[in-house]
């Protein structure tokens, strides 16, 4: 440390408040300090100063694991979390817990291992956030509880989500739609996306006057091919389908081919909060709906850095709109 503070030209304390984030340094210091550490090969044992009693260095992203593990969206929360970690002089720890997993948690927590937490796949009603407030731990969340008050989030705004994808799929002459969430269990746990667009889909529908279905499925492949059996059994006259739960939609897509069923010509699809890399996953691409997940996992981390340097203490709150993207996969309804 005594090296790299003699190269860059500043006291040994303001390195280490550098590497500790314990105060406010300015970007041209701090780049001078990350820079004489590059050209020594300098770096710190965070283990080592954890157990000094000092700070870590590391924040974790609590992101539950689905049944098959990340998809392509979720992934580019990830990416992008540990990126900004990264670029802040932080290490990101993934802890795949989820929501009613609060005691694995709760022992990560008292190990005193991380400095701070972004959580992820927030609950409407989430035990996770009052432990994390009792546990004293600096938090953000990518997503919100029912009543966020003076919690700190980023989130999309999956309101809009819903009434923007009734919108586009009744501009085209759509009167009787799907919308196709994750598992049942998803919506009885409250989890914020699938039920804040699950509602607004429902409340668009009947302002327009249309008939407006919701299907669950399990976040596989083999599930979305089922779902659509459910589909034409009970639902023939369904010409639009909204989606929440991307790997089911691949299954159900592969079923309409099997079937003779054309997209669009004869069903439309709507991705709600699919990045672009999944929307491009399937052919036609899907028309999606959805903010840059990089962008708000990016603004999450950076935000929880300013509240562990001691910088800004406010209810940090963004809700972001997201934008339409058409693809190919909606078309006028068949007559």
């Amino acid at each position: 440390m005594a090296d790299v503070a003699r190269v860059a030209g500043v006291s040994r304390s303001t390195v280490s408040y550098v590497l500790s984030g314990t105060r406010p340094i300015s970007d041209g210091t701090r780049e001078r300090i990350l820079r004489a550490m590059k050209d020594l090969n300098y770096t710190p044992n965070v283990l080592a100063q954890g157990l000094a009693g000092r700070r870590t260095g590391i924040i974790a992203l609590i992101f539950p694991l689905s049944e098959i593990g990340f998809n392509l969206t979720e992934f580019e929360y990830i990416r992008a979390a540990s990126e900004q970690a990264r670029e802040d002089g932080y290490n990101l720890l993934l802890w795949p817990f989820g929501a009613d997993d609060i005691e694995e948690v709760r022992k990560v927590v008292n190990q005193g291992l991380v400095e701070g937490v972004v959580l992820m796949e927030v609950l409407t009603t989430d035990e996770r956030v009052p432990f994390l407030i009792e546990a004293d731990i600096p938090f953000t969340m990518i997503g919100r509880t029912a009543d966020p008050r003076d919690l700190a989030y980023v989130d999309t705004d999956f309101e809009a989500s819903g009434s923007m994808a009734v919108d586009h799929v009744a501009s085209l002459g759509h009167t009787e739609i799907g919308f196709l969430a994750r598992t049942q269990a998803d919506l009885d746990a409250g989890h914020g996306p699938v039920v804040r667009t699950r509602d607004a889909v429902l409340a668009a529908a009947k302002k327009f006057g249309i008939r407006a279905h919701v299907f669950t499925a399990s976040p596989t492949f083999p599930a979305g091919w089922d779902v659509f059996e459910e589909i034409r059994r009970t639902a023939p006259g369904l010409t639009a389908l909204l989606e929440l739960n991307e790997p089911a939609t691949l299954g159900l897509m592969a079923a309409a081919a099997e079937r003779g069923v054309r997209i669009p010509q004869d069903l439309s699809i709507v991705a709600v909060n699919a990045s672009e890399g999944a929307a491009q996953m399937s052919k036609p691409a899907l028309t999606s709906l959805s903010p840059s997940h990089g962008d708000m996992a990016r603004l999450a981390v950076k935000y929880l850095v300013r509240r562990l340097r001691g910088e800004d203490y406010s209810a940090f709150q963004t809700l972001v709109v997201p934008e339409l993207i058409e693809r190919g996969s909606t078309a006028v309804a068949p007559s």
